[in-house]
C-alpha cells in the first residue's frame, strides 16, 4: 500500500500541469483510493497497464483481440485414462498474467477467497484440507463436474469489478484471463480465479454446514464434508446451490464414506489418522525395491520408462514429498528419500 497522502499531492501537482479539471482530479483520486485501501495496484486505463507490464499497448490489444493465438494446446492422461486439455500460456502472456496474479488476485485472498478453501492458496495445502475431517461418523465427496471450463466471463468480470477496477480495467483483465469464454486450464490465473468466483458459495455452504454442525473444506473442485448429518439433505442442497451459479456435481465421483469403511479425502486417509493411502506407499515401496534389487538402470529398463533417469528420481522423489507433507514423521519415508538422494547425488556429479 502506497502512501496515499503523498500519491495524492504529486498526482493532483501533475493533473493540474495537464490542466485536468479539479473534478476530474478527485473523481480519479477517490478511484485511485478506492484500490490503494484494499492493496490493489492502481490502474487508470489499458495503456496505464501496459505501462506497468512492460508490454506494448498494441501488443495487448492483440492478445486480447485473438487470445487463442497465444496459447499452445497440449493433453495429459487422467487418472481414468481420459485426456485433459491443457493451455499453455506463450511466455510474453504467462508473464502478464503472473503479474496480475501476483499484484492483483494474491492480494485478495484474505478479504475475498473463503477460510474453507484449501487449495492454491498461501498457507493452505492438501493436508490441512484432510486435517478437518479426521475421525468422524461419515465422509462426503463431491466433485464439481470441469470446474474451469464452467466458470464464465461474465464471472470473471465482476470479481474485478468487485475490486473497484473501472468497467474498461475490469474488461481488459478480463480478456487476459479468460480463453473461449472460460477458466483455460493452464493459465496461472485460473486457480486464484475460481477461489475468487467461489467465495459467495462457500460462504453459503459454509453457513449451511455451521448450522448442522458438518465440517466443510473444498480443495480446487472436491468438496468435503463430515460428521453425523443427513446425507441426502446435504447433496440436494449443494446440488441446487451449484446448479443456481451454473456448475453441477459429477454423480458418478460421489462418495458417502463411514467410520467403518477407509474414508479418504484428496487421497489422504483420515480415519484414525491423517495418512497417504495404504496403496499410494505399497506403490513407492515397490518401486524403492526393484531398484535396489535390479539397479536403477536396470529397473528403468523393465519398465520402459520413457524419460531420464534424474527426471525418474525427481518423480519418485516427488511421490515420497508428498506422503511427508502429510506425514513429516513417517520413517519409511524419510529413509527411501535420503537412499534416493544418495543416488540422484552420484548421478549429479556424472553429469
Amino acid at each position: 500500500m502506497i502512501d496515499f497522502k503523498i500519491y495524492k499531492q504529486n498526482f493532483s501537482t501533475e493533473a493540474e500541469r495537464l490542466g485536468l479539471s479539479n473534478e476530474v482530479i478527485e473523481l480519479l483520486l477517490n478511484y485511485a483510493q478506492s484500490l490503494n485501501s484494499h492493496n490493489f495496484p492502481i490502474i487508470y486505463d489499458q495503456s496505464h497497464f501496459s505501462k506497468l507490464v512492460g508490454y506494448r499497448y498494441g501488443y495487448i490489444l492483440c492478445i486480447c483481440n485473438s487470445p487463442d493465438v497465444f496459447y499452445k494446446e497440449w493433453k495429459i492422461t487422467k487418472r481414468n485414462g481420459k485426456l485433459r486439455t491443457i493451455h499453455e500460456p506463450l511466455p510474453s502472456l504467462k508473464e502478464i498474467q503472473n503479474w496480475i496474479l501476483k499484484e492483483i488476485l494474491n492480494t485478495a485472498v484474505n478479504e475475498f477467497v473463503s477460510p474453507v478453501a484449501k487449495a492454491y492458496t498461501p498457507d493452505r495445502n492438501i493436508r490441512d484440507n484432510a486435517r478437518f475431517h479426521k475421525n468422524k461418523k461419515i465422509v462426503v465427496c463431491l466433485d464439481i463436474v470441469d470446474f474451469f471450463g464452467t466458470v464464465t466471463y461474465k464471472q470473471v468480470y465482476s470479481i474485478f469489478r468487485q475490486f473497484g477496477y473501472n468497467k474498461s480495467i475490469a474488461t481488459l483483465l478480463s480478456n487476459l484471463c479468460i480463453l473461449e469464454g472460460s477458466l483455460p486450464q493452464g493459465a496461472p490465473t485460473s486457480p486464484m480465479l475460481s477461489n475468487l468466483i467461489f467465495y459467495h458459495i462457500d460462504t453459503a455452504i459454509f453457513k449451511f454446514c455451521k448450522e448442522r454442525k458438518i465440517m466443510y473444506t473444498r480443495y480446487a473442485d472436491d468438496l468435503s464434508f463430515s460428521g453425523d448429518f443427513n446425507v441426502g439433505l446435504l447433496i440436494s442442497y449443494i446440488s441446487n446451490l451449484l446448479s443456481y451459479h451454473g456448475f453441477s456435481i459429477n454423480e458418478k465421483k460421489t462418495k458417502v464414506l463411514s467410520r467403518g469403511r477407509s474414508q479418504q479425502i484428496t487421497g489422504i486417509v483420515v480415519n484414525e489418522k491423517i495418512q497417504v493411502s495404504r496403496r499410494y506407499r505399497k506403490r513407492i515401496r515397490q518401486e524403492i525395491y526393484h531398484i535396489i534389487k535390479y539397479g536403477l538402470e536396470n529397473h528403468l529398463k523393465k519398465i520402459a520408462y520413457p524419460k531420464s533417469s534424474i527426471q525418474y528420481l525427481h518423480h519418485l522423489m516427488g511421490k515420497i514429498n508428498f506422503v511427508l507433507l502429510i506425514n513429516k514423521s513417517d520413517n519409511e519415508a524419510i529413509r527411501y528419500m535420503e537412499y534416493l538422494k544418495s543416488i540422484y547425488n552420484s548421478y549429479k556429479t556424472l553429469i
